[in-house]
């Protein structure tokens, strides 16, 4: 019988493996991740991966499962969350700082990210961390998570984690 050690530097690599599904018990996220911060997000952020969990109902017609995705956070705690169909052009992409910012947003103080929708009631909460180790996913060849990047774990009512998101930073906002 052989045992297989994980160090700190390999366990990184399970992390983007379970995206989608819940993250190995063995593997706690202070390990290579830490709670965002407020000037984490300041800034244009392109989502990387979109994981959900294994069975759960997608509703392709929502807009937050579109498949090009962006996020702007600006420094007077308003944000936006774009998304589309088809690439952003350029033109779209520059403009992606100025845009008006209907939402707002403020993290708690375990880093956990709080968003009130224009015009919707409900608080929508999420985990958010920062990545301290470079992640790489072992069975695709989507993208890493490199040092930096961001990972949004939606948490709904019942607080069992739904949505994953891999932001990775491309632009400063106002």
């Amino acid at each position: 019988m052989s045992v297989v050690r994980l160090t700190q530097r390999a366990l990184p690599v399970l992390v983007l493996a379970g995206l989608a599904a819940a993250p190995a018990a063995a593997v706690e996220p202070e390990q290579f991740s830490r709670a965002c911060k407020r000037q984490d997000l300041i800034g244009v952020w392109r989502v990387m991966r979109l994981g959900v969990p294994p069975g759960s109902a997608i509703d392709r017609s929502d807009p937050a499962f579109l498949p090009h995705q962006r996020y702007v956070f600006h420094s007077n705690a308003t944000m936006a969350h774009v998304t589309q169909e088809v690439p952003f052009s350029p033109e779209e992409q520059r403009g992606l700082a100025k845009l008006p910012a209907p939402d707002l947003w403020s993290l708690e103080s375990d880093g956990r990210l709080v968003r009130q929708r224009d015009g919707v009631a409900a608080v929508e909460k999420a985990d958010c961390r920062v990545m301290t180790y470079p992640v790489k996913d072992p069975k695709t060849s989507q993208p890493t998570a490199q040092v930096g990047d961001v990972l949004l774990t939606d948490r709904p009512r019942d607080e069992r984690p739904a949505t994953r998101r891999l932001l990775r930073r491309i632009g400063q906002a106002r």
